[in-house]
């Protein structure tokens, strides 16, 4: 069998003796490498491609993470495995949204999670792929095996069992109360309560109430003392969806839970103690709801302890035809099929209301038309005008990447302008800012695409986007700090 190659980095000698042994117990030849110095001068010398990296994330003269893009950019098939402690998890998170397969928690108390681990690295990854996606599916959350969701799923089976709150941030319908679903179920809480509340649904009036309880005779219409749902998810998880419409006065009240994990009824002066793991969701971009000052920020930084971006529906047009298939199979009770024209005309159309939308779109075909394969003329004429529009655009521009691009930057426009329900208090300097930064990061994006598919080579970067390494060094490092 072939052996696999292993670079360790890490500054400590006491954890590269250790990996050392025991990598070489796994038939594996180890390359060690103590600085960011070190793995340059490896990376430049090395003709054969490295089949793993453990990295630490703190290095005396280098970044971990910095470190990760440059050997991904040298061999984009090296498994990258972040070692951090456990007050950088955030960072070792980042990590693994930016390529690494998975993080080590130092110290490595528990031998039988790290064997599988590198196990999993050392062998082949598609059968646990395979069971995750069928885990995730359990819950609702259907993809495929090249989706930008199975990344943000292996993560969010990874912060599972960690004792730490997760905010999910998407747009309306991508599935945020399915993945908390999966988070509860996934952690050492399973078998608690998981509770959700959507914070825009219920009056602020009411609000205090629903989430802390209340005694009996606190206001009119108190016949009786309730149970807030704090105490209903004792010893579980408390889903908070749409986080960000959430009053200022409940927003101080939560902090303080949050905090001290303790509460009060409405009208009662007993302090109750709750033992919560929170999880929240919101569509907005809380940040800028902190700088327009209609979000505390010291509620954020509790709440996003982690975060998990769940992308669109038009990020992940190759999911659309296991998703189709997914809820066709469960809903009917008569197989149902899709023919490749309506397949392919679901997954040109940009679906502003993501997931559920489609779903919608599904049920509501089906309920009008009983039939065994859904044709495009079935589909909605309103989806069907708005893919051929689009089209037509296309063919009147020069095709290829470009069309795409074009594409894309119209559904953008769109989908903008579309949530911009009223100018009223409407930050339209801030919106120009976001735009022109959008430059810097695809950009960036692009010429690390181009490192990593002429590894690393920049004069041959340049020859094939036509430009200088001037200009690239001047995106990588004035137009994102990288």
């Amino acid at each position: 069998m072939e052996k696999k190659r292993i670079l360790i980095v890490d500054d400590e000698t006491e954890v590269t003796t250790f990996f050392t042994y025991f990598l070489r117990q796994k038939n594996c030849d180890v390359i060690v490498a103590n600085s960011g110095k070190d793995v340059e001068r490896l990376l430049q010398n090395q003709r054969e491609p490295f089949h793993a990296a453990l990295v630490d994330l703190k290095l005396p003269d280098s970044n971990g993470l910095e470190l990760l893009k440059r050997i991904k950019a040298v061999f984009p098939g090296c498994e990258v495995l972040i070692m951090t402690g456990y007050s950088t998890i955030k960072s070792a998170v980042t990590a693994m949204q930016w390529g690494a397969r998975d993080y080590l928690e130092k110290p490595f108390d528990d031998l039988d999670s790290l064997e599988n681990v590198i196990a999993s690295v050392l062998e082949s990854s598609f059968q646990q792929a395979d069971e995750l996606s069928q885990e995730a599916a359990q819950y609702g959350i259907v993809y495929s095996p090249e989706s930008p969701m199975a990344k943000v799923a292996a993560i969010a089976k990874k912060l599972a069992k960690k004792a730490i709150h997760v905010l999910i941030e998407g747009e309306t319908g991508t599935g945020k109360e399915l993945m908390a679903r999966f988070l509860h179920g996934a952690s050492n809480r399973y078998q608690q309560p998981f509770v959700a509340f959507n914070c825009g649904a219920v009056p602020e009036s009411l609000l205090e109430s629903e989430l802390f309880g209340y005694e009996k005779g606190a206001f009119t219409g108190a016949l009786k003392a309730r149970k807030g749902l704090f105490e209903l998810a004792h010893n579980g998880t408390l889903f908070l969806d749409e986080i960000g419409e959430a009053p200022h006065s409940i927003q101080v009240k939560l902090l303080r839970t949050l905090e001290t994990g303790e509460f009060m009824r409405v009208g009662g002066e007993q302090v109750g103690q709750s033992n919560i793991r929170f999880i929240s969701a919101t569509n907005r971009d809380l940040e800028h709801e902190v700088e327009m000052n209609r979000f505390r920020s010291d509620l954020l930084y509790r709440l996003e302890g982690i975060k998990l971006a769940i992308p669109p529906l038009r990020e992940r047009a190759q999911d659309i035809p296991a998703i189709a298939h997914y809820y066709l199979e469960k809903r009917s009770s008569t197989p149902c099929e899709i023919d490749s024209e309506a397949m392919a005309l679901l997954q040109s159309y940009h679906w502003p209301g993501n997931v559920r939308q489609l779903i919608n779109v599904l049920n509501q075909t089906l309920a009008l038309h009983e039939c065994q394969v859904l044709r495009s003329e079935h589909l909605p004429a309103s989806i069907r005008d708005k893919v051929k529009r689009q089209t037509s655009l296309s063919t009147i521009s020069y095709g290829g990447v470009e069309n795409a691009i074009d594409q894309e930057c119209e559904r953008f426009v769109e989908s903008i302008t579309r949530n911009v329900k009223s100018i009223e208090g409407f930050d339209f300097e801030y919106l120009i800012k976001r735009i022109k930064m959008l430059e810097g990061e695809i950009g960036r994006t692009i010429i690390e695409k181009g490192l990593t598919e002429t590894k690393g080579d920049r004069q041959l970067l340049s020859k094939k986007l036509n430009i200088t390494k001037r200009t690239i060094r001047y995106i990588l490092n004035e137009k994102g700090g990288g």
